[in-house]
C-alpha cells in the first residue's frame, strides 16, 4: 500500500497553471514532488548547469595541480613556508566558495 493515500485537488487559473508548469520545468522535478516540497517549506531552486559542474572540477583541478607545484618549490627551498602555507589556504578559500556556491544552488 502506498505511504501517501491522502490527495488534495488544487484549481489553477491558466497563468497559474504555466508558472507552476515553468517552476517545475527549471526545478526538473515531477509536478507532485515539487508541490510537496513547496508546501512542506522547501526552497526549490533549479539545478546548475552541466558547464557549472564543470567549472568547479577545473578549479578543484588547477588548485590541485598548484598545491603539488608548491610543495616541489618548497622543497626546493625556492618559496619561503609562509608565502605556501598563504597560497594554500587561498585556493581551498576558492574551492570553499565554489562549493557552498553550488550547495545553494542545488538546493
Amino acid at each position: 500500500m502506498s505511504r501517501r493515500n491522502k490527495a488534495v485537488v488544487i484549481r489553477f487559473t491558466e497563468d497559474e497553471w504555466r508558472s507552476l508548469n515553468d517552476k517545475v520545468k527549471k526545478a526538473k522535478l515531477p509536478r507532485e514532488k515539487f508541490c510537496r516540497a513547496i508546501l512542506l517549506g522547501a526552497k526549490v531552486n533549479a539545478p546548475p548547469d552541466a558547464d557549472y559542474v564543470s567549472l568547479i572540477f577545473e578549479v578543484r583541478r588547477v588548485g590541485s595541480n598548484l598545491n603539488q607545484l608548491l610543495r616541489q618549490l618548497n622543497y626546493y627551498g625556492i618559496v619561503p613556508e609562509v608565502d605556501i602555507e598563504e597560497s594554500k589556504n587561498e585556493v581551498h578559500g576558492v574551492c570553499d566558495l565554489l562549493c557552498e556556491t553550488f550547495k545553494r544552488v542545488v538546493k
